[in-house]
């Protein structure tokens, strides 16, 4: 008896280890394609072993390879008749007939195994999965439509977003969209993120909308379909169309310009800033008794200040009522927590438009005062204040100011943007060594324009340092950007005109040129500047100041000049000859954009000039 046992446990043994080496090998032949060699190996292990998913798999395959229809079909029944329950079985024999031309024949069998299962939900989901496995994604969704139709919209709403939603099927994806919205608003979370491709198309959106305003002409009382309606305008980033629609459904649920608001600040995030101040003014209009009345002011005052300094050459008029509307809108209301961002703004104007850097001052130094301010709030306000000391010469002060900010917010934005100012300050007064030490620091700001402005910088001074015993050349040029930043744009001059007698041949004298664009671009000779751009782009064609230099021209000529021909031409110069520039994934845009034929208006806001 034991060594029955025993024989028999070796013979169980060896034959399982005789099946692992077939296995091993068929799968080899497979993978091979010597499917010859395989299918006589698969159609032992399938007779001992048909359970095995991946042997009927790979003999199926083998089968199809070999165009061995009689046996595939047999294989397929047989499997059927060992497992009649499997629903991707059953797919598999219509499969068999699609591989071997038989289409007319398929459809009938899939049409009829559909109508069989119809009424049964779960069915219905392993059936569509079998079809989606043997990638025959359009039976599937035929599965779940006509399975809708019987069992409710909502029953494979989720299946039937998805399928028309991969399949590219946008407007039968918009259709059922909204039928499902009809069903059940509290879907609308997830049909709005299912209606991406919808989005992204402009046909299709523009259906999307004709579509959505049937619905919510057909069933007014279902909010729902404006609802739809103003995350398309929003997605397609159509704010004025957005802000038409978010008053509409503002008026209608007396939300009292809250939904306004917020869709007047997103403007202002995107530079849509004629639209924000649209619905800023609305907020207002609603009265001064309103909820939001002091947030809409406010509001309106920073869309304004950002439209109005935003161009490349501001409209002094626009300045001088912008003041003349911040000082009215302080009267009414004091000096206090509250008004606190448009008493910033005001600082802005008067120090950097106005050339009033004492009134920016005092309006800084009481802003200061101002209790509950927030931290991060008051230390752009000291930044702002140590640039105005600067203007007045008080470095002192302005040293105080950077300080302050940079040890308070060490590992933040603001205190990277105050070390640079100091390194900045540094040197403008001759100190290179130290400006070079933070600057090295700054070189890995998190802050891109930080980081690139520090590298700039530092290689200014790499270039222009150590050329002679006393650095003097450097010293003058940096004096002269001093006296630009402080609007001595007479004394700048000066030592910009002396600057190449008293050291010929430097290699400052591209940084000279671009600075005397600079002075020019300050006192609205916009076309005296480009001449000077353009001597550095041609004459210093493979200095570090080629690049700013086309592309500060390149935007003056778009944005002032209003020639987009010439601009197109010298941001694709960036773009072919410079391309490593900080300036090319912007010029990039920009050049593409007028291709396109979008407005300067339209580049200017999708690219700020630096």
């Amino acid at each position: 008896m034991r060594l029955y046992l025993f024989l028999l446990f070796v013979s169980s043994v060896l034959g399982t280890w005789a099946q692992s080496t077939d296995e091993k090998l068929a799968a080899h032949f497979f993978d091979n394609g010597e499917f010859e060699k395989a299918e006589g190996l698969y159609k032992k292990l399938y007779k001992s072993n048909g359970s095995s998913i991946y042997i009927y798999e790979n003999y199926l395959s083998t089968l199809i390879a070999l165009e061995n229809q009689k046996g595939a079909e047999k294989l397929v029944q047989k499997q059927i008749k060992n497992y009649p329950s499997l629903l991707n079985t059953l797919v598999d024999l219509g499969y068999v007939y699609l591989r071997f031309d038989e289409k007319e024949k398929a459809n009938k069998y899939f049409d009829k195994l559909i109508k069989e299962n119809v009424n049964d939900a779960n069915k219905i989901v392993v059936l569509a999965q079998s079809f989606q496995r043997r990638q025959m994604n359009d039976r599937a969704l035929l599965a779940y439509e006509q399975a809708s139709k019987k069992q409710g919209v909502l029953t494979f709403y989720t299946q039937l977003l998805s399928a028309y939603r991969q399949s590219g099927k946008t407007n039968k994806l918009t259709d059922f969209a909204l039928e499902v919205l009809q069903a059940d608003r509290t879907s609308f979370d997830y049909v709005v993120r299912s209606l991406d491709v919808v989005f992204e198309d402009e046909d299709a959106a523009k259906y999307l909308q004709q579509r959505t305003l049937l619905y919510s002409q057909k069933h007014p009382s279902n909010q729902v379909y404006d609802e739809l309606l103003l995350e398309a305008f929003l997605q397609q980033k159509k704010y004025a169309s957005a802000l038409r629609q978010v008053i509409s459904l503002d008026k209608r649920n007396n939300d009292r310009g809250s939904r306004v608001l917020s869709l007047a600040k997103l403007c202002v995030k995107n530079q849509e800033y004629q639209t924000a101040i649209k619905g800023f003014e609305y907020v207002i209009d609603l009265g001064t008794d309103g909820d939001y009345y002091l947030t809409g002011q406010q509001g309106l005052i920073d869309a304004l200040y950002l439209k109005t300094t935003s161009g490349v050459n501001p409209n002094k008029e626009e300045i001088k009522l912008l003041v003349s509307k911040i000082e009215s809108f302080i009267n009414v209301n004091g000096s206090n927590f509250n008004t606190a961002n448009s008493l910033y703004r005001l600082a802005e104007l008067q120090i950097f438009y106005n050339n009033d850097v004492n009134g920016g001052v005092l309006t800084l130094e009481n802003i200061t005062k101002t209790p509950r301010l927030r931290a991060n709030f008051l230390a752009k306000c000291k930044l702002l204040l140590g640039d105005a000391y600067l203007m007045q010469n008080n470095i002192w002060d302005a040293k105080l100011m950077y300080g302050q900010v940079d040890k308070q917010f060490k590992e933040d934005a603001l205190g990277q943007e105050a070390k640079f100012k100091n390194a900045k300050l540094s040197y403008y007064t001759g100190d290179f060594e130290w400006a070079k030490s933070q600057l090295d620091i700054l070189k890995t700001a998190t802050t891109q324009l930080i980081s690139n402005n520090a590298i700039e910088l530092s290689l200014l001074m790499q270039d222009n340092t150590g050329l002679d015993s006393t650095e003097d050349a450097m010293i003058e040029y940096a004096n002269a950007e001093f006296l630009l930043f402080q609007n001595q744009i007479e004394k700048c001059t000066q030592i910009l005109n002396m600057l190449p007698f008293k050291y010929p041949d430097h290699s400052l004298n591209d940084e000279i040129f671009y600075l005397k664009a600079r002075v020019q671009e300050k006192l609205g000779n916009f076309e005296k500047a480009n001449e000077f751009y353009k001597k550095i782009y041609e004459k210093y064609a493979n200095d570090i100041l080629a690049d700013n230099a086309i592309y500060r021209s390149a935007n003056i000529t778009l944005h002032v000049l209003d020639d987009p021909a010439t601009a197109q031409q010298l941001f694709e110069k960036i773009i072919l000859e410079y391309n490593s520039s900080l300036y090319v994934v912007d010029a990039r845009k920009i050049y593409y954009g007028l291709k396109d034929g979008k407005t300067k208006e339209e580049l200017y806001f999708e690219n700020q000039v630096n």
